[in-house]
């Protein structure tokens, strides 16, 4: 690493550069990148899914938030990096970077990114320089080649919706704000768009692909041609024109000059501000439309969600019915532990691959929220402390997300304090009912309040949308205590995630997660039902703390856990889910 910093550091003083910034990002803006994109991990060693550095000729500052403040500070080198919270860029730079000559690469920063950046900088003096060429894509050595895997068709029977219905609601809304076009750069929402899907990004079945939709016509692909077989061109013959990925720094020459592109800021590389602004291309903001209609799932959809669910709760049932039964329990390790769960699902149906990277965490591993076990970090297991897994599938009828903490041996009364009360809060969110012009920063409070009482809270949020065989992490859906401009309303069809969490530092972690679907009530309320479904530690839970609502919630998911994954567990898991399932 060393190394690696040292010569980026030349290449500022070559170029007479004060500051480079380095975002985990790419040109897609995705939240998962295949590796090749991983370009924060390899100058850094920063492993987490969301942070920046800026390195200067000296020590420099990296930032990352409260998912991974244990994390980061284990993988970089103190010696090389100061870690900062997330919460402090803006002052952090306003601070620090004065008269500065500050490098760039414009497909790694939206335009909203890099806007508020240049903003909190107005009064610094500050010169930013856009880069052609990112160096440290000239210095990787040996770097992972891009997937070459091939995009394949999702059928009508998963989606429940044909291509031509999406792109005519697409195109609707494009004319409605007056554009002639609309620059789609997220991939899931190409990929909902089209019912296309792939393989290019570990986790999350995508294409690396851009899309230029005119507000009539066909629309215009960039992708890897060598992905897209013979039938999908013919299934597409229609509605789309394929373009190489590579032409893409060309796209203002098939726009007619003076035309209107939309365009999401927070979603779009600052690249193409300057492209179309050098061209006479006008551009005009406004959200991804296709942001919002795919988080609002249809019939087939929301019945595809509660089906995968199912399926995915007995596989994890059947793991914890392994672990718990397991009679050498000094021989599992959290690697092993999180083969042995993949093992399991991929007997599932439609199981494609996992929705993320498991988090198989035993004792003081657990207290990272986002733990990845390595084989140096990957400990065995022991009858002292408490596990936790954060798992989930990709399935072809749906996403997954689930998250289970079980004591292995005797749990402490403040292991169970801190676990009823994480349950507490979880109850108070699955069955709040509440009002149309809802955003989910109006309810986070309630997975909270319970831990607060006696001064605690958890650093991330308490709930992210979950896309339809996409991404695991969706917008704009989402439960957090920050609030943010762009919030949306919860509405009817909505997937969720409800996961409060405690952490004690370097001892353990807590986390319940199922999913949710927001559901309509006659009296034009909405409420939450919940979809995941597998056992919940009784031995982890102080009855005295529970109110009478509570033990009947408890009861009643129980019971349901039983009676809708028992047929597909064998006997000996059947009478163990029935035991540990009884009421309390």
């Amino acid at each position: 690493m060393n190394n690696r910093i040292k010569k980026i550091q030349d290449y500022l003083k070559n170029n007479k550069f004060d500051a480079f910034f380095v975002p985990r990002e790419d040109q897609y803006l995705n939240e998962y990148l295949p590796s090749a994109f991983e370009r924060l991990k390899w100058l850094t060693n920063f492993s987490g899914s969301s942070g920046i550095a800026i390195i200067l000729k000296k020590k420099s500052p990296i930032f990352t938030d409260g998912r991974y403040t244990i994390q980061i500070n284990q993988e970089v080198n103190k010696n090389l990096f100061s870690v900062f919270h997330i919460n402090e860029f803006n002052y952090w730079i306003k601070k620090n970077l004065f008269n500065y000559t500050v490098a760039f690469d414009p497909w790694l920063f939206s335009i909203h990114k890099f806007n508020s950046i240049k903003k909190n900088l107005s009064y610094n003096k500050i010169k930013f320089i856009q880069l052609t060429k990112n160096p440290i894509d000239t210095l990787w050595k040996n770097r992972p080649s891009l997937p070459k895997t091939k995009a394949y068709l999702h059928g009508i029977k998963y989606t429940g919706e044909s291509v031509i219905k999406k792109i005519l609601k697409t195109q609707k809304i494009i004319k409605r704000k007056k554009s002639d076009y609309l620059l789609l750069t997220s991939i899931d929402s190409i990929a909902w768009l089209l019912n296309l899907r792939g393989n290019d990004i570990d986790y999350i079945p995508l294409n690396l692909a851009y899309a230029l939709v005119p507000n009539k016509g066909k629309i215009i692909l960039y992708i890897n041609k060598k992905k897209i077989s013979q039938k999908i061109i013919k299934h597409f013959y229609s509605t789309v024109i394929f373009k190489s990925d590579s032409e893409i720094i060309d796209i203002y020459k098939i726009i007619p000059k003076k035309s209107i592109v939309g365009i999401d800021i927070k979603k779009t590389p600052y690249a193409f501000k300057t492209i179309f602004s050098k061209n006479s291309i006008k551009i005009k903001y406004f959200d991804d439309p296709c942001y919002k209609l795919k988080s609002v799932k249809n019939k087939v959809e929301l019945k595809g969600a509660r089906k995968a669910n199912i399926r995915d709760g007995a596989s994890l049932t059947k793991f914890l019915y392994w672990i718990t039964k397991h009679k050498k329990l000094k021989s599992i390790d959290e690697m092993l532990a999180e083969k042995k769960l993949l093992k399991i699902r991929k007997r599932n149906e439609y199981f494609v691959s996992p929705s993320f990277s498991t988090i198989s965490a035993f004792g003081a591993n657990a207290s990272v929220p986002h733990y990845r076990v390595s084989r140096k970090t990957n400990v065995k297991f022991s009858k002292d402390s408490l596990y936790l897994v954060d798992s989930g599938g990709q399935y072809f009828d749906g996403t997954t997300d689930i998250t289970r903490t079980i004591a292995l041996g005797k749990p402490t009364n403040e292991q169970k304090d801190r676990f009823t009360r994480v349950l507490k809060g979880h109850i108070a969110l699955s069955t709040v009912i509440f009002s149309r012009k809802t955003k989910g920063s109006d309810l986070d409070y309630l997975a909270r309040k319970f831990l607060k009482k006696i001064n605690c809270d958890y650093d991330h949020g308490t709930g992210h949308g979950i896309g339809s065989f996409l991404s695991v992490h969706e917008g704009p859906q989402r439960i957090s205590k920050l609030p943010r401009k762009y919030d949306c309303f919860l509405k009817n069809g909505m997937i969720l995630s409800n996961e409060p969490g405690y952490y004690k530092k370097d001892e353990y972690g807590i986390r319940i997660e199922n999913l949710i679907i927001v559901n309509k009530l006659k009296n034009n309320k909405l409420k939450f039902e919940t979809i995941s479904w597998a056992p919940l530690d009784k031995e982890m839970i102080l009855l005295e703390m529970l109110t009478k609502a509570e033990i009947r919630w408890i009861n009643s998911y129980h019971k349901k856990v039983y009676n809708k994954i028992n047929k597909h567990l064998n006997l000996k898991e059947k009478n163990w889910l029935k035991n540990i399932t009884k009421p309390i």
